[in-house]
C-alpha cells in the first residue's frame, strides 16, 4: 500500500488497522460511511444456487440485519423463536461458523398492526458493526452491546429503553447505528423519545445526546433510517433523516450544522425508512412511499450551508416511482433508486431529470449497492438484477432461494447476500 493510501485509510476509516485497505472490508451497513459504493474490481455479475456461490451458511432463527465484514471475520445478528438475540461469527474464507453468543432476549415492541410487519421484521433488523477488536450490535428491544472480537465476551451493555424511555414507533425500532472513529451513533426517532446519541465505542459511556423532537404528523414522527457519514471537504457531518426532516450534526459535539424540512406526505403512514445519501455538493433525502402508493418523493439539498435549508437549500424534487424502504445510491453524478413495486430509475443529480427507467421483477426493500460498473438490485424473493449504471441495461439476473430484506455487503471481490435464515458468499471470476 502506498503511503498516501495508508494515510487516507487511517483518516477515513480510523477504526481499522492501517494495514487493511478500505476496499477489503465492509464493517457496517452499506460500508464504512453508508455510501453503498465499493471501489473494488472483478465483482460478481452472474451466479445461481449451483454456480458462483463461494459458500453458504445456515443461520438460526431469522432476521434482516446485514453482515459486517472485517479482515478475517463476518459477524451477523439474528433472533430465534424463543426470543433469544444472538451475535454469530464466521470465518470469511471458509464460511465456517466459529462462535455463537447469546447477548440478550426479548421481542419487538410495536403498537402497529402485527400482521403488517411480523412476517418481515423483528428485533434483529438493525445491522451489526465490527472492527478487528470489537463487535457492536443493536436490537429493537433497546439492547446495545459490545463484544470482544477475539473472545466473544461481552465488554459492555446498555438498555436504551431503560436509559432514555420506551419506543413509541408503529412498527418497532429498526434503525441501525453508525460507527465513526471512537464514537457509536444511535438515532431514536419516534412519537415518544426522539434523539441522537453518541457513545464511546470502548466503554459505552454517553459522550453527547441531543433532542430531535421535530413537528410531524401521526406516523410521520417515526423513522427507521440509519445515519450516514459525509465528508464535506474538511468537515465531517453526521446526516440524520426522519420526522419529516433531514439534518446534519457535528459528530464530535452533536452541534446541529443545518436542517431541512418539508419531507411530509399526505398520508398518516408517512414514516421515513431510507437513509440520507450525499456527494460533495448534494444531500438526498427520501420521503416515505408506503406500499408504493405514489406519495413519496426525493428532495435534493445544497451541501456546505448552515441554518434552515428548507427553502433556500432546495435544489430539486422528484416524485415518480420513488423508494419506500430502499436507500438510493449516488454514483458518478447520478442518483439510482428503486420503488417497492420494482421501478428502477436513474436521475441526473444536478437537476433531477430522469435519464432512464426500467421495470424490475418483484418487491424491493434492500438498499442499493454498487461497484465495478454494476448496481445490484436485490428483491425479496432472492432475484438480484445487475444493472449497468450508465445505460440501465441488464447485465444479469441471478436467483437464489430464500427471503431477502437485508442489504448486500461487498468485500474482497465477494458479494454477501443474507436471506432470513442463510448467508451467501458470491465470488467473481
Amino acid at each position: 500500500m502506498r503511503f498516501s493510501e495508508r494515510i487516507f485509510s487511517v483518516l477515513v476509516f480510523c477504526l481499522l488497522m492501517p494495514t487493511i485497505s478500505a476496499a477489503e472490508i465492509w464493517p457496517q451497513f452499506r460500508g464504512a460511511t453508508g455510501s453503498g459504493i465499493s471501489t473494488e474490481k472483478n465483482l460478481p455479475a452472474k451466479w445461481s444456487q449451483d454456480q458462483g456461490v463461494f459458500w453458504s451458511a445456515a443461520l438460526p432463527g431469522r432476521a434482516n440485519s446485514s453482515p459486517a465484514i472485517t479482515a478475517n471475520r463476518i459477524d451477523i445478528t439474528t433472533k430465534t423463536n424463543d426470543d433469544s438475540l444472538w451475535v454469530i461469527s464466521f470465518d470469511r474464507e471458509s464460511g465456517q461458523e466459529f462462535r455463537r453468543v447469546k447477548v440478550g432476549s426479548g421481542s419487538l415492541s410495536a403498537p402497529g398492526p402485527r400482521n403488517l410487519w411480523v412476517h418481515r421484521h423483528n428485533a434483529a433488523t438493525p445491522s451489526p458493526i465490527a472492527d478487528n477488536q470489537n463487535i457492536w450490535a443493536f436490537f429493537g428491544t433497546g439492547l446495545l452491546v459490545c463484544l470482544d472480537a477475539k473472545s466473544g465476551e461481552i465488554q459492555w451493555k446498555r438498555d436504551l429503553v431503560k436509559d432514555y424511555g420506551p419506543y413509541n414507533i408503529t412498527f418497532g425500532m429498526g434503525s441501525t447505528p453508525r460507527l465513526w472513529g471512537d464514537l457509536l451513533f444511535v438515532t431514536c426517532i419516534t412519537k415518544g423519545p426522539s434523539y441522537v446519541v453518541a457513545f464511546d465505542k470502548r466503554s459505552g459511556k454517553e459522550v453527547w445526546k441531543v433532542n430531535r423532537k421535530l413537528p410531524a404528523h401521526k406516523d410521520g414522527a417515526d423513522a427507521y433510517s440509519t445515519p450516514t457519514i459525509f465528508q464535506n471537504g474538511t468537515r465531517t457531518e453526521l446526516l440524520v433523516s426522519g420526522s419529516e426532516h433531514v439534518n446534519s450534526y457535528d459528530p464530535q459535539t452533536g452541534k446541529q450544522l443545518w436542517i431541512a424540512g418539508g419531507l411530509d406526505i399526505p398520508s398518516p403512514f408517512g414514516r421515513i425508512i431510507a437513509a440520507p445519501v450525499a456527494d460533495s455538493q448534494t444531500v438526498i433525502a427520501t420521503s416515505g412511499n408506503p406500499g408504493g402508493g405514489g406519495l413519496g418523493y426525493i428532495k435534493a439539498f445544497k451541501q456546505g450551508l448552515t441554518g434552515d435549508l428548507t427553502k433556500s437549500g432546495l435544489l430539486w424534487k422528484y416524485d415518480v416511482a420513488t423508494p419506500d424502504s430502499s436507500t438510493p445510491l449516488i454514483l458518478n453524478g447520478k442518483l439510482y433508486m428503486v420503488s417497492q413495486n420494482g421501478i428502477a430509475t436513474c436521475v441526473d443529480l444536478k437537476n433531477g431529470n430522469p435519464l432512464w427507467k426500467k421495470r424490475m421483477k418483484g418487491e424491493y426493500f434492500s438498499a442499493l449497492v454498487a461497484g465495478d460498473g454494476k448496481v445490484y438490485f436485490l428483491n425479496t424473493d432472492g432475484l438480484c438484477t445487475v444493472i449497468s449504471p450508465e445505460t440501465g441495461n441488464v447485465i444479469a439476473e441471478n436467483q437464489l432461494p430464500g427471503t431477502f430484506y437485508s442489504t448486500p455487503a461487498i468485500s474482497e471481490g465477494v458479494l454477501y447476500l443474507r436471506a432470513f435464515d442463510r448467508l451467501y458468499a458470491i465470488k467473481g471470476k
